[in-house]
């Protein structure tokens, strides 16, 4: 398992796409070369989008610092959907010992003594959480459709005609075709990693 160092003031939304475009390239058996200039934007995207959908990154296993407000009680919901650990916490100034912190894999914190502060932005939590990318291949895959979309008809048509011969595109919603968007089949399999 590897684990990714984030550090506060980094954005996760910088992380690498879920699929590479090498991974891309071999999964359309090399219709789309790996150096298309339009693929590693299009994949950054995709992810970068599905991320923000879930609420958090999802993959790959990461520690970071969880910054937010004090709820003021003796239960703290983190932004994840996989805690793995808590390495350090500090709540609203006085650092306390993991220890005396429970934690669900969901991202739930119980403080066994006291409370949360209620002053915002004055709660951080060390935590490990995520995904190894290998456990999270329908998000992988959802991505490579995604861009597959996008790729097929960058500028949006749907349907094209030369006397009797037709192409039509696949479409992402009626009468739109390309694009980053998520289809209905996408936001069912995304469903248990949102938060």
């Amino acid at each position: 398992m590897t684990t990714t160092i984030i550090e506060p003031d980094e954005e996760v939304f910088r992380l690498p796409a879920f699929v590479t475009a090498a991974e891309f390239s071999a999964w359309t058996n090399g219709k789309v070369a790996a150096a298309d200039p339009r693929l590693e934007p299009l994949l950054k995207g995709a992810s970068a989008g599905l991320r923000r959908y879930a609420g958090w990154h999802i993959a790959p296993v990461l520690e970071e610092t969880l910054v937010g407000d004090g709820p003021g009680g003796r239960l703290l919901l983190l932004p994840t959907g996989r805690l793995l650990s808590v390495v350090s916490v500090d709540n609203g100034g006085t650092v306390m010992d993991p220890a005396v912190v429970d934690a669900s894999k969901a991202g739930m914190l119980e403080l066994r003594d006291g409370w949360w502060t209620s002053r915002l932005g004055a709660v951080s939590v060390r935590v490990r959480h995520g995904f190894d990318l290998a456990d999270a291949e329908d998000v992988r895959q959802i991505v490579k459709q995604v861009v597959a979309n996008a790729l097929s008809s960058p500028m949006g048509a749907t349907r094209e005609q030369a006397g009797t011969v037709s192409i039509s595109w696949a479409t992402t919603a009626p009468g739109v075709s390309g694009g980053l968007s998520l289809l209905q089949r996408d936001l069912d399999v995304l469903a248990p990693f949102k938060i």
